[in-house]
């Protein structure tokens, strides 16, 4: 795969991988303690239930994940403008694509999505996972929830792993597949708040993500779909939330 403009090797992708992902720790951690500090249900000594009931409250979910989408993908920006020569642009493929491609794309997803859902029910599982009824149930305000998970969430991650890493994985001798394969594998892994069965939903996801930005050479089809996804998601648990 040739390059349009200079761009980090594998092995500086990887390390500055794992940059990205301690800085969204670090920034994620500071908003949940920042949650328990501004609560005055908790007390000043902090335990590990009170971090567990932090980490699943709607409220603070919210405001680390609007504050990683912001700040995290500004340092992907940021990083992406350290390599000398590098246009970021090609780099993130932020490039326009037709709408009959986006809307194809965006029909595939939904098409996955239903394919997901029925197969959920019919071995009896539930298709809201009850992390996102007690998230939903304790989101104030409820808009930034919809905001955070709809918009926030998809532009750091797509940016992430559909863009900053995929980049650097598809030009290696891992190529395209290698890339597709292994940034879905990351992205399912993130989610570490599920059970396995919806961490493997969600690592198909990530290979029909990935498999759109290579086929579509542009971050904003992931970015629409990725999107979409957590709408029709957030949409379920709005209707089955207490």
């Amino acid at each position: 795969m040739n390059s349009a403009s200079p761009q980090w090797g594998l092995w500086a992708t990887i390390a500055w991988g794992v940059v990205i992902a301690i800085f969204f720790t670090i920034v994620q951690s500071i908003v949940t303690f920042a949650g328990i500090a501004a609560s005055s249900t908790f007390a000043d000594d902090v335990s590990e239930q009170q971090i567990v009931q932090a980490a699943s409250s709607g409220t603070i979910i919210s405001l680390a994940t609007v504050a990683t989408g912001l700040l995290g993908t500004a340092v992907i920006v940021g990083i992406v403008k350290l390599k000398r020569g590098a246009v970021l642009a090609d780099y993130l493929a932020l490039r326009p694509v037709p709408m009959r491609s986006l809307l194809t794309w965006l029909a595939i997803l939904v098409v996955y999505i239903a394919v997901a859902d029925t197969l959920t029910s019919f071995i009896d599982r539930d298709v809201v996972p009850e992390f996102m009824r007690d998230a939903y149930a304790s989101a104030n305000p409820l808009w930034l929830l919809w905001i955070a998970l709809v918009v926030g969430a998809p532009l750091f991650e797509e940016t992430f792993f559909r863009g900053f890493l995929f980049k650097g994985l598809a030009s290696s001798r891992l190529g395209i597949t290698g890339a597709i394969v292994i940034t879905a594998a990351a992205w399912a892994l993130i989610h570490l708040q599920y059970e396995a069965y919806e961490m493997a939903v969600i690592f198909v996801m990530g290979l029909l993500l990935g498999l759109a930005r290579a086929r579509t050479g542009s971050l904003f089809v992931p970015l629409a779909a990725h999107g979409l996804a957590n709408l029709i998601a957030t949409v379920e648990t709005a209707i089955v939330a207490p």
